[in-house]
């Protein structure tokens, strides 16, 4: 059951236009094939493609490397880790590109400075291209103790979610009551719901460390949209009542969810990576 948002207790007219579709994907522990839409589980990757590093330019201290290991890793390449391949068939709701029926996604399994927590890179591919799928990809050579992926296949529930209301333009917020009473200071307020954790597929972003922005695209100007949240753990789901439970990796030492920014004209220009 999908919870409005009300202005203590009353409708608000307009709540509805914000609503966005979500696709929760509900990770469970599996066997899944490069065939298979999944995360942690084999990529579907060209024998012949250079398989995606990390520069390592904002390779950070970590959270439980060694001086030796911090060395090793700082301004040094190192390979992305495999975390997670939708297929369009499956996952329609993704802005694939034309001619692409396949997003793979990357984590570089090491603090990096400027996001305190794993990098994140995405290729959009034509699957049915790979004729000599690679058999096994590099390995980085020194990972973050606090990061962890596990082998997982997908059980996924759609449904619609509601805006935190920071997202929410001030000239619309303030025109509600409870935003207008002398104590509101901007944080959560029990009218409003917040979010909860869960690995998704659009959806609105759940915010409790920062606050939106810096979501205008660098390549042309737009305003990027969640495109994927990766949680650590997961909260009931209103949608389908799968109980609180673990999800299939663990993204960093706080339990938070790494949220991936797209730009709606091309979700190929750069990305926008926040952990909350």
């Amino acid at each position: 059951m999908i919870i409005k948002p009300t202005d203590n207790g009353r409708e608000i007219p307009w709540i509805d236009d914000w609503l966005r579709p979500v696709v929760r994907l509900h990770q469970s522990p599996g066997t899944p094939a490069r065939a298979d839409s999944h995360s942690g589980g084999p990529m579907l990757w060209p024998s012949d493609e250079p398989w995606p590093h990390c520069d390592g330019s904002s390779h950070g201290t970590g959270y439980d490397l060694t001086a030796e290991q911090v060395e090793l890793v700082r301004g040094r390449s190192t390979p992305f880790t495999g975390a997670m391949q939708l297929y369009r068939r499956d996952f329609p709701e993704l802005p694939f590109p034309d001619g692409t029926d396949l997003l793979q996604v990357f984590l570089c399994l090491l603090e990096h400075e400027e996001i305190y927590g794993p990098d994140v890179h995405l290729v959009w591919r034509a699957a049915g291209e790979v004729t000599d799928p690679l058999a096994e990809p590099p390995l980085p050579e020194v990972v973050d103790p606090v990061y962890a992926i596990w082998p997982c296949v997908f059980t996924p529930c759609r449904s619609h979610e509601y805006p935190m209301h920071y997202e929410i333009p001030h000239e619309l917020l303030y025109e509600l009551e409870f935003a207008q009473a002398p104590d509101f200071r901007g944080g959560p307020v029990e009218c409003w719901p917040g979010h909860g954790d869960s690995t998704k597929i659009g959806g609105w972003t759940r915010w409790y460390r920062g606050m939106p922005g810096g979501e205008t695209c660098p390549d042309c100007g737009a305003l990027r949209v969640q495109m994927l949240a990766l949680a650590s753990s997961e909260n009931e789901c209103p949608a389908c009542d799968r109980p609180e439970g673990k999800a299939g990796w663990r993204l960093d030492g706080r339990d938070d969810t790494v949220n991936v920014f797209a730009c709606p004209k091309d979700p190929r220009h750069a990305l926008w990576v926040d952990i909350q």
